[in-house]
């Protein structure tokens, strides 16, 4: 429906009932001129190795990063001028697609106004990708940079605090690091969260203003002492975009 795609046919799993969902999709395949295809269940466990498929696979043409050239960069200040309360995320070399899926599905469900990643040692816009963020990566705009440090750098002259995010605090040097409750909303930033298992590399832990932690709940077992990196930037991201200011405020 967003037409962002080449569509090249709907396959459907052939006999048995049809759901209305299933039924739906049919009619709009139809609609769009796509072929529409009835094939046995093997054939789609074949194109879906180890996914669901829920009985309907599309093929289609892929989806690409968005070039970070020629887009729109939004103004900083607002009609009072204060400072816009603008939302970016920066992910650095985040490499499995369940996390990249589920950390776009919550960018766009909590109002991200944009999201960078590294092109370089980070996961494609799969259909992998795409069905864990549950549709999410079909309707919101994902850019990326072959240099997320320099990109860092530009933004911060430019006005933007970069915020970095970090699972054991006594791990950093020389940036402040406070509980993510602490912080103060009231300029443009961008959230930059790091790889899986190594979160953020150095050279961009030293281009943040400040890093967010989040606090945990009780005294951790040293095996279980961090949180799934798209589980922390949903919980980071929700304590700051419930600072949002109404309009008119």
């Amino acid at each position: 429906s967003r037409a962002r795609r080449g569509l090249w046919a709907l396959l459907v799993k052939r006999g048995g009932p049809r759901s209305p969902a299933l039924g739906e999709l049919v009619l709009q395949a139809t609609a769009r001129g796509v072929p529409v295809r009835g094939v046995p269940a093997r054939e789609l466990e074949r194109l879906c190795p180890g996914r669901a498929h829920q009985g309907v696979c599309l093929e289609a043409t892929p989806l690409r990063f968005c070039s970070l050239e020629g887009a729109e960069q939004p103004p900083l200040r607002d009609a009072r001028g204060r400072g816009r309360q603008l939302l970016w995320l920066a992910l650095e070399h985040i490499q499995d697609p369940m996390n990249m899926g589920a950390l776009l599905r919550s960018a766009y469900f909590l109002g991200v106004d944009r999201v960078v990643a590294s092109r370089r040692n980070s996961c494609p816009l799969t259909p992998t990708v795409s069905k864990a963020s549950a549709g999410a990566m079909e309707v919101f705009d994902v850019y990326s940079t072959d240099d997320l440090q320099s990109f860092l750098k530009a933004k911060s002259a430019e006005g933007w605090e970069v915020v970095g995010t970090v699972s054991k605090p006594e791990e950093v040097e020389d940036i402040p690091v406070i509980n993510c409750l602490e912080f103060r909303w009231d300029k443009p930033v961008i959230i930059v969260i790091g790889n899986e298992g190594e979160g953020l590399s150095l050279e961009t832990q030293l281009l943040c203003h400040r890093m967010l932690a989040i606090p945990p709940g009780r005294e951790l077992h040293p095996g279980i002492d961090s949180l799934n990196v798209s589980v922390a930037t949903g919980i980071l991201l929700h304590s700051i975009c419930s600072q949002k200011r109404r309009h008119g405020d």
